[in-house]
């Protein structure tokens, strides 16, 4: 197993506020990993973490590179992020030429820089957004815009925190399919900061933070075996899972369905 974060005995306070005590934390690479917690978790501080915006104790490794000032700048080659809020994000005045300015930055040519933005916009289902004023945007299509810019420049690890949560449900699952469909098909990195249970039906991985702990981390499968992982950690399961539960307890199923329909046709063959 390659592990994109490794993370030993960190300690991390804001002024007199205890966020983590001796975290350990690992995630694999080419990989859908969901961090799942409630507000205050420790969620957006493991991600500035990551990123370098904020230092603890002891060195946290990013695809085999020691999160440090002087590697900063190769990380972040690597790396696309998309955080919750995307009003301060935009600088170009249409959407074509804010999906052009992280390819001028890497001296893409006028083609390249054409037909990446056609296939991304393409992939998100944007294309009618392309000549509007990203800054006019509503909330969900300013998030979708702020995907498309991390997109683009192929990362080799995807960051999202709380990224796609200004969607409305159709839209975020179709997107979420998306991200994990690139997971598979070109082996990229995927880690999620989300509070909502209902992202996780996507993921590989699931790790559950709860007051600045792991609470629990591994397959998704393993997660939904016990509901009390959630429940812990004052979280809801997903609503297919606590069906599913709740009908394995009649007898009615034997396992855990991760899909409605597949579930209703199967209680009605």
């Amino acid at each position: 197993m390659q592990k994109v974060v490794e993370i030993k005995d960190l300690n991390f306070s804001y002024q007199e506020k205890e966020v983590f005590k001796n975290l350990h934390l690992t995630m694999e690479s080419q990989k859908f990993t969901v961090v799942l917690g409630p507000n205050g978790s420790g969620k957006t501080t493991l991600l500035k973490l990551l990123l370098g915006f904020e230092k603890g104790n002891s060195v946290i490794m990013l695809d085999s590179l020691p999160v440090i000032k002087e590697n900063l700048n190769r990380i972040y080659k690597e790396i696309g992020v998309v955080f919750e809020n995307q009003n301060q994000n935009f600088v170009a005045e249409t959407v074509t030429d804010e999906l052009a300015f992280p390819l001028e930055n890497l001296n893409y040519g006028k083609e390249e820089i054409t037909k990446a933005i056609d296939q991304v916009s393409d992939l998100l289902n944007i294309k009618h957004l392309l000549n509007e004023v990203p800054n006019n945007l509503n909330a969900g299509d300013k998030q979708l815009v702020a995907l498309a810019s991390a997109l683009i420049i192929n990362p080799k690890i995807l960051l999202i925190d709380e990224g796609l949560n200004n969607l409305d449900l159709s839209r975020k699952n179709k997107i979420l399919s998306i991200l994990k469909k690139l997971v598979n098909e070109n082996q990229i990195t995927i880690i999620y900061f989300t509070h909502d249970s209902e992202d996780t039906l996507n993921a590989d991985n699931v790790i559950i933070l709860s007051n600045g702990k792991v609470q629990v981390a591994n397959t998704k499968e393993e997660i939904y075996k016990d509901e009390n992982n959630f429940l812990n950690a004052n979280l809801e399961p997903p609503f297919i899972i606590k069906l599913s539960k709740r009908l394995q307890f009649y007898d009615l199923i034997q396992d855990d369905y991760l899909n409605a329909e597949k579930l209703v046709n199967d209680l009605w063959k």
